[in-house]
């Protein structure tokens, strides 16, 4: 199996290419090929069959099939079905749709059997990546997949503008979707303790050592696993919780010396400092930007 990661979620510039809402009869077969983006293939009602190489999936109601630039691959209709085809970019500058129509290339059985899968990983903040297999159940995307359907079609003025926000959104949605569905890992179950202790109680000043027994664990090998699995030292993770609760209390209409006792810190000047290294904003500055 090949891998490649795709970039961070938030410094996608993601832009529609194409998208339609159509059936097809059973026979119809797209590919082998390879095309020149990405594209998700949503299953409405019906069945399909896509095949990486000598891998093969099976699509029923609320499956979609995933892959990106140059991957050989073939779509079979098993079902009469009715579908989304959405084609796509995860990054590029401009938001308005390239059909992808003249770069699609056929491939040779020969090649798509040769052909390893590759799967894809996103990267999310305080996150493990996220894998994003070839197939996978995205009925949370169908409502998305239809509003960029009508924004498609009906080409208003800053229809591209539109359709990248509300792409962004579908991708949210997929992000959000499959975290909530995935267990936690082994070994962020085993820094849990800690995490837990920092959300409940972010106003102690909680050290290293502290943590680590609440883990069961050794200091050194303890602040490996939590920046491994949080992308974050234990004080940094402590300030960006504290911060984001502080931002919450802001908009609440609390003082931000008020905040700064109630979160633990000495003084306003410190909660000030650390407030705009996480946000680029004063506290003063972001209780501002509600106006």
């Amino acid at each position: 199996m090949n891998s490649h990661r795709l970039g961070a979620i938030y410094e996608l510039q993601p832009t529609v290419n194409f998208i339609g809402y159509t059936e097809a009869d059973i026979g119809t077969a797209w590919g082998p090929r390879r095309i020149p983006d990405y594209q998700i293939f949503y299953v409405v009602s019906g069945e399909a069959e896509v095949w990486y190489g000598q891998q093969h999936f099976h699509l029923g109601p609320g499956d979609c099939t995933f892959y990106g630039p140059q991957i050989p691959h073939k779509l079979v209709i098993k079902k009469p079905v009715v579908y989304f085809s959405l084609h796509f970019l995860w990054q590029h500058s401009s938001p308005v749709p390239e059909h992808p129509a003249y770069k699609i290339e056929p491939c040779s059985e020969d090649e798509l059997l040769r052909h390893v899968r590759t799967d894809y990983y996103l990267d999310i903040p305080g996150q493990e990546s996220l894998h994003i297999p070839p197939v996978f159940p995205a009925a949370v995307i169908e409502p998305y997949l239809m509003r960029i359907v009508n924004e498609y079609l009906n080409e208003q003025p800053g229809y591209a503008i539109v359709l990248r926000a509300l792409l962004t959104e579908l991708i949210a949605g997929i992000v959000r979707d499959r975290l909530a569905s995935r267990p936690h890992s082994i070994e962020r179950m085993k820094i849990d303790p800690a995490l837990r202790a920092i959300s409940g109680q972010p106003e102690k000043n909680w050290t290293i050592p502290e943590l680590a027994a609440l883990c069961g664990y050794h200091v050194i090998y303890f602040s490996s696993l939590f920046r491994k699995c949080t992308g974050a030292s234990p004080k940094q993770y402590l300030i960006s919780e504290r911060i984001r609760k502080a931002k919450y209390y802001l908009l609440s209409g609390e003082k931000a010396e008020n905040i700064a006792s109630k979160l633990g810190y000495a003084s306003i000047h410190y909660f000030s400092r650390n407030f705009k290294e996480e946000t680029g904003l004063t506290p003063t500055e972001f209780k501002q930007q509600e106006l």
